[in-house]
């Protein structure tokens, strides 16, 4: 009698112990597969964004730069509002707000797509930065465009 009891104490500690691991593993996993799935899904979108600088334009003395930018990827780029805009001469380059964010006060940049009504794939925009100063001749200046999936494409130009 003894021994089945000890043996009925046994299997029942042996299931609540089954239990309380696969209550505690179960959940973890699931919640492991959830974050592996948006990080998939984020890299995709990454993968499938690209851009290219296709052309530049400025003048000394001039404070506008236009810059054209060519969607080359396999993704519309979604919300280019958001993108990040630096400029500037190399070594002195700053970030540029949105001109919706200054009120059209310069340093701002506008984009306009312009063959297409959203920056879908094979569709060019064309950025322009207004500055606050004339640009100088006899500098390298840098264009630095971060697309919101955070893919970076920059040009170099002199004047």
């Amino acid at each position: 009698m003894d021994k089945v009891l000890v043996t009925v104490l046994l299997v029942v500690a042996g299931i609540v112990s089954a239990s309380i691991v696969v209550n505690t593993v179960v959940p973890a996993a699931q919640r492991v597969g959830g974050d592996v799935m948006s990080i998939s899904s984020a890299v995709s979108d990454r993968i499938r964004t690209d851009a290219r600088i296709i052309e530049t334009a400025a003048v000394a003395g001039s404070s506008t730069v236009q810059v054209w930018i060519k969607n080359v990827g396999t993704a519309t780029v979604p919300n280019p509002e958001r993108m990040d805009v630096f400029f500037g001469p190399m070594g002195k380059f700053a970030r540029i707000a949105p001109c919706s964010q200054t009120g059209n006060t310069p340093p701002c940049w506008s984009l306009a797509i312009e063959n297409d009504t959203r920056w879908a794939p094979f569709a060019t925009a064309r950025l322009t930065i207004e500055l606050s100063s004339a640009l100088d001749s006899g500098y390298d200046y840098i264009v630095t465009v971060v697309l919101p999936s955070g893919l970076p494409i920059s040009n170099t130009f002199s004047l």
